[in-house]
């Protein structure tokens, strides 16, 4: 039965990157899976049956059978997905199995105190969405949190948002929605994503930056976890001013104190901000004025992401460094000194040949993460 799934798994996946393609013969298959024709047509049938697959009958021309193709039913099946990485606020979206956004929607849960409750209104919205697509069939949900998922407690540490703090969400998720569930922090879902969307590179590094500072990192094609599922964390490297103490780990200097949102424009008002993405968007427009409080502000974030960036370029010696999150808001006005520093403390930097480059649509990256991670596990 392992063999029998590898197979129609390997089928479902030559069918679902053929997007550009009217459909596949089961010959074309067969030879995209290095499968016997007879193996690929039992089990083409068998899709066939249960709704996976579509035959359809290619107009011809010519002389003789007319060819039928299979297509696969892409938009009958989709993921949900949950996006908790901002305090206060709850990102729905559904994807079909082509990460093709179905339906999306920002939610302000800012008066909800817990996160079973958080949850139960995440089912009550998706029970709205899926009375409006009843034809779709939801093959898992998936959850974007800026924090750790420990492989060994199945529970969340070093959470941006505290609420989440020594959480099992995902089995919380999965009674709620009563599907198969899974829980990453946001660089790493967007390391995945890009993982199937760049095909050709097998190193790359995700920096994102919102309510947190998540690094997902892909070395050798593979998504780097470490033992315990901590590998890739930055958040509390002393590359930070040592001065500045860090009231999360008890240490100074932490580079999260220095480029998250919330700290950024902590700084900028001189406390603490309930309000954060209305302050950062008031730093944004005062930044893009040139007013000098903001200007100098953000030279300072430059120079920790450049520090920043020239240690994971040095570490993971990576052909793609990308950036996301709220922080590309000021992509523009950060990389004039951010580049300079990497170039003056990172010296092979120029004969690597390593791309910064900004992602200005991270949250549809994060949602391509999910979709890919719940498309992983599903057995069709």
């Amino acid at each position: 039965m392992d063999i029998k799934q590898h197979n129609v798994k390997s089928i479902v996946n030559v069918l679902r990157f053929s997007a550009g393609e009217s459909g596949l013969t089961k010959r074309d298959i067969a030879d995209r899976t290095a499968l016997s024709f007879a193996t690929v047509s039992n089990l083409c049938n068998e899709l066939l049956e249960r709704g996976i697959v579509e035959i359809v009958k290619k107009n011809s021309m010519s002389v003789g059978r007319t060819p039928s193709t299979v297509n696969l039913a892409y938009n009958r099946f989709c993921t949900v997905c949950l996006n908790l990485q901002m305090k206060g606020v709850l990102g729905i979206a559904v994807l079909n199995i082509r990460n093709e956004i179905v339906f999306h929607q920002k939610y302000d849960i800012s008066g909800l105190d817990a996160p079973e409750e958080v949850i139960d209104y995440a089912r009550k919205r998706f029970d709205e969405i899926a009375r409006e697509n009843s034809n779709h069939v939801y093959i898992g949900v998936g959850v974007a949190v800026s924090g750790i998922f420990d492989l060994a407690t199945q529970t969340l540490v070093n959470c941006a948002v505290k609420m989440y703090e020594g959480v099992p969400l995902k089995a919380i998720v999965e009674k709620a929605f009563q599907l198969p569930g899974y829980v990453d922090n946001e660089a790493n879902l967007c390391a995945l994503s890009l993982k199937h969307t760049i095909a050709e590179c097998r190193n790359l590094v995700y920096l994102h930056i919102s309510e947190g500072v998540g690094v997902g990192i892909i070395c050798e094609g593979s998504l780097l976890r470490g033992h315990h599922g901590y590998g890739g964390e930055v958040a509390h490297t002393p590359l930070g001013n040592p001065r500045k103490y860090c009231s999360e780990c008890g240490a100074y200097g932490c580079i999260e104190n220095e480029l998250a949102i919330p700290d950024i424009v902590a700084e900028y008002r001189g406390e603490e901000q309930e309000d954060v993405l209305g302050a950062w968007n008031q730093l944004v427009a005062d930044a893009k004025k040139e007013d000098e409080k903001a200007v100098h502000l953000i030279h300072e974030t430059a120079g920790y992401l450049g520090r920043l960036i020239s240690v994971l370029i040095t570490m993971m010696d990576p052909e793609y460094i990308y950036i996301g999150g709220e922080i590309t808001d000021i992509y523009e006005e950060l990389f004039a000194n951010m580049n300079q520093i990497v170039q003056e403390r990172c010296f092979l930097y120029g004969n690597r040949r390593v791309k910064l480059v900004k992602d200005g649509h991270s949250e549809l990256t994060i949602h391509s993460g999910i979709n890919e991670s719940i498309y992983a596990q599903w057995k069709p």
